[in-house]
């Protein structure tokens, strides 16, 4: 009589025999299993006398079957496929926090390589790109990355390697111009123009949609405008040929449209919109008479140098190139001068000096967003980790009984990284959507206008993404639960080995590291920028409404306007300056004090200030007096900060009625000082305070102009409805516009504050996915220890001792990731700090404040789960004893 093997071992064998195998072995096995039956003398089979025969059949399921180890791959992916489904759908809590885990880091991820990408994308689209360099200088330790006029035709005269070079000029007060068109009667004021020389477009390609690039600057007085300004004015009429009246301050100047350039998605250091050429009517006899190497150092110098020139042998001529050239000019006003070149790839991320053609990017921060969308996705990564191995006793069986008919350690790896690159499918899906809706929010923070078409072979990439992902997550969990001997975990012995604890709990450790040390990092953030908007300035930046003099006739009718203006009871005063605080100040002379030659000058930013000046803005007047229209001989009169009294070697109650002494064309002049201001911050906190000079003098404040006016309002829209009025009655050809000091001042450190916001943001997240793991983490513990809390309340345990019981492990934990993330984050926000002159002391309570934070976070989350542990009817766990 033939005894039928239990409904169990024929499912078992069933499930995991390949439909071809089938046929061919199901009846061996069953005629085996009678035989060992038999002899064992037994009634019915226990699970110990089915393993043994498992056991004993096994060779037989693999050796006799012809063409088993070419059975289709197409199969055995669909077997992973089917056990990965099912697998998520038994475990709908595990596979929820897995996904929307790896969901979340995954769109997070992506998002910051978009914003990666774009800034390492500048100026890399230039053809022979790695062949140009900007010419920039160290001068009395400050870097700078302009150069006199005559350095670019030195330059291509003296070195053959040099192929052509080409200068661009961002004369101040003239980068923002009033544009024309007579015919339509349409003006705009646009951003971003530039002079250039007419190689300009031999060493930058523009992709030009009209016009020559090779003729189109070659005669004065042309310009080439982007593809954005054509459309204002013209539409979609090929405007080559056409006239443009571009408005200055000091006049009208026609210009003829040579050319029209793609505003195309690259990006470039250059960002411009209006490039015009170096020789026309309006500068263009000033920049032909600059031939001293000692001054003006306005001019972007780039050369081109030939295929196969060493830029380094290059660079190291500079020095003998500088002294042969313009040593006169230097020695004689005792400036000292290093020349050194910068890649034009490199410019937009590595270079922060003075005189930038526009705000550059930081690599530093490129370093940090990169950071972070590694960590953010290595901790989503982690609780994939954990939660496996979390419930590796719910699988452990599973595992047993592969191997006891045969599975290799190869397949059942194959088997898990299947799952877990499955669930990172999962998660990809759900991640292009989050992408797709935070974009718009990611791109008003970052100001960007990103988007993942924008990214070749984006596909490929995020499928890439994906894969890597599923490996990362899946290889611990993978290897580890195919480790397991089927014998001992088929006796259902305990699977949590000191190994395995140890490294889930290092995990949990790495997890909270890194949130605690993005915490660590908003926090100190927030603070500096806290700091900078409340740290005394020493003038008064509230309540200032600034008026731009940027057309010819608002330059003449200034002072009527300031008198219209002061007729306004909520007006205070108005005065007109060459700058005011916040903004770039680029003015600047060489000055010694009395006993002194011109080996010992001072090189001193110079402001042009009208009488009220010092009044309007609220600087403290220490000595002396300020500028007053009474005393008609002020126009020689000057007033310096403490810092220029101090460096030109006089002290504030010795400095009034002393002279100051600058040369100009082989001429020594003098100045009389009549006041002393204390220190005020003309410039951000990112630079320590310079020399300052003011003076009523225009020839020493340089070409822009603008009005400031102190008010006393609490409502600023009928305030700048009255100004505007007032405006357009006396400046009827001027586009009015206006904007407040505060808000300017602040504008300095956009690029900090935009950080402090992205990382806030990021800190959110990041906690948000490491306590998904850890709530993950407590639930199977709470499962885990199911019987063990409902013996202890039975007992008479507590609530509280329960939730103080399954909590206290994690919060362990907490505490050394503190211990550890600590000395970390105070190392690397130190390093940020670093580049503002002025900021805070990291004190020691923004570490405890953190520490609190983060072991409230992971209370919360473990308690939740603790509590209802706590709270379960031991009755239902105990039942089954």
């Amino acid at each position: 009589m033939k005894h039928h093997p239990p409904q169990m071992f024929l499912d078992f064998f069933r499930w995991f025999c390949h439909p071809k195998m089938k046929k061919y072995i199901e009846g061996d096995l069953m005629e085996l299993y009678d035989e060992r039956l038999k002899k064992s003398g037994k009634k019915k089979a226990d699970l110990r006398f089915i393993i043994d025969v498992l056991l004993l059949f096994r060779p037989g399921i693999i050796k006799p079957i012809e063409g088993y180890q070419q059975l289709n791959n197409y199969g055995m992916f669909k077997n992973y496929f089917k056990v990965g489904i099912r697998n998520i759908l038994k475990h709908k809590a595990f596979s929820f926090i897995n996904v929307s885990g790896l969901a979340i880091g995954m769109a997070t991820c992506v998002l910051i390589m978009l914003y990666v990408m774009d800034e390492l994308s500048y100026d890399k689209h230039f053809k022979d790109g790695h062949r140009i360099y900007r010419i920039a200088s160290v001068v009395q330790d400050e870097k700078w990355v302009a150069n006199p006029a005559p350095m670019a035709e030195g330059l291509k005269k003296d070195f053959p390697e040099v192929e052509q070079t080409t200068r661009l000029l961002r004369f101040p007060g003239a980068e923002r111009m009033l544009l024309k068109d007579e015919q339509t009667r349409k003006q705009f004021f646009e951003n971003n123009a530039y002079y250039v020389d007419s190689t300009f477009f031999e060493l930058f390609n523009y992709d030009f949609k009209y016009g020559n690039p090779n003729t189109a600057l070659r005669e004065p007085n042309t310009i080439v405008i982007s593809e954005q300004v054509a459309a204002k004015f013209f539409g979609n009429e090929n405007p080559v040929g056409h006239v443009l009246k571009v408005g200055l301050s000091f006049g009208d100047f026609d210009y003829t449209i040579k050319g029209v350039f793609k505003d195309t998605k690259n990006k470039s250091h250059i960002p411009a919109n209006l490039l015009l050429s170096m020789t026309n009517g309006d500068i263009g006899g000033w920049v032909q008479a600059q031939t001293d190497w000692a001054s003006n150092s306005i001019f972007h110098t780039y050369v081109k140098l030939k295929e196969g020139s060493d830029a380094t042998v290059f660079e190291n001529k500079l020095a003998d190139f500088l002294k042969r050239n313009g040593g006169k000019d230097l020695e004689a006003t005792g400036t000292k001068k290093e020349l050194f070149i910068q890649p034009l790839e490199s410019i937009y991320l590595y270079s922060d000096y003075g005189y930038e053609v526009a705000t550059n990017g930081n690599i530093k921060y490129i370093y940090i967003f990169t950071s972070i969308a590694a960590f953010l996705l290595l901790i989503a990564c982690i609780n994939f980790m954990n939660l496996s191995t979390a419930r590796s006793e719910k699988r452990a069986r599973e595992v047993g009984l592969r191997k006891v008919v045969g599975a290799r350690k190869r397949a059942l790896v194959s088997q898990f990284l299947s799952e877990s690159v499955l669930m990172s499918l999962l998660a990809l899906l759900l991640a292009v959507a989050l992408i797709q809706l935070l974009l718009p929010i990611f791109n008003q923070l970052t100001s960007k206008e990103l988007s993942l078409l924008q990214v070749p072979n984006v596909f490929a990439w995020l499928l890439a993404l994906t894969i890597i992902t599923g490996l990362i997550s899946g290889t611990y969990p993978a290897f580890y639960l195919s480790s397991f001997k089927p014998v001992t975990v088929l006796k259902g012995k305990l699977l949590n080995t000191i190994s395995a604890v140890a490294v889930r709990k290092s995990l949990v450790v790495f997890q909270f590291t890194i949130s605690i040390i993005l915490i660590l990092g908003a926090i100190v953030i927030s603070q500096q920028m806290k700091y900078l908007s409340n740290q005394g300035l020493g003038f008064n930046k509230n309540q200032q409404i600034i008026l731009p003099i940027q057309t010819n006739e608002a330059n003449k009718n200034s002072t009527t306007l300031a008198n219209e203006l002061l007729a306004n009871s909520q007006v205070v005063n108005v005065t007109k300056g060459g700058t005011y605080p916040g903004i770039e100040s680029v003015t600047s002379m060489l000055f010694y004090g009395e006993g002194k030659t011109a080996l010992e000058n001072v090189d001193v930013q110079t402001t042009y200030a009208e009488p009220g000046y010092i009044e309007t803005l609220g600087i403290k007047l220490l000595q002396g007096r300020a500028f007053s229209k009474e005393f008609a001989d002020d126009t020689n009169a000057v007033i310096l900060n403490e810092e220029a009294v101090k460096q030109l070697g006089y002290t504030p109650d010795n400095t009034v009625g002393k002279k100051i002494f600058y040369e100009f064309q082989n001429q020594k002049h003098a100045m009389n000082v009549i006041g002393v201001v204390k220190d005020y911050h003309f410039q951000s906190l990112h630079q320590k305070i310079k020399p300052l000079m003011l003076t009523p003098a225009p020839f020493f404040g340089g070409p822009n102009q603008y009005l400031i006016a102190n008010v006393k309002s609490t409502s600023y829209t009928e305030l700048i409805t009255a100004f505007e009025k007032k405006w357009k009655k006396i400046n009827p050809e001027s586009p009015f516009s206006y904007s407040f000091l505060d808000e300017d001042f602040q504008k300095n450190y956009i690029k900090e504050e935009r950080t402090s916001q992205l990382i806030q943001y990021f800190t959110v997240i990041g906690i948000v996915i490491a306590c998904m793991g850890l709530f993950g983490l407590a639930t199977f513990i709470a499962e885990q220890r199911i019987k063990e809390i409902g013996v202890r309340k039975v007992l008479g345990a507590s609530i509280t001792q329960i939730v103080t019981l399954l909590s206290k492990d994690f919060l362990k934990l907490v505490i050394i990731s503190i211990v550890i993330s600590s000395p970390v984050a105070y190392y690397l926000m130190n390093k940020w700090l670093q580049g503002f002159a002025y900021r805070i002391d990291i004190q020691w309570w923004v570490f405890v404040l953190a520490g609190m934070v983060a072991t409230l976070i992971a209370f919360c989350t473990v308690g939740y789960q603790a509590i209802k542990a706590a709270l379960a009817n031991p009755v239902k766990s105990l039942k089954s004893e």
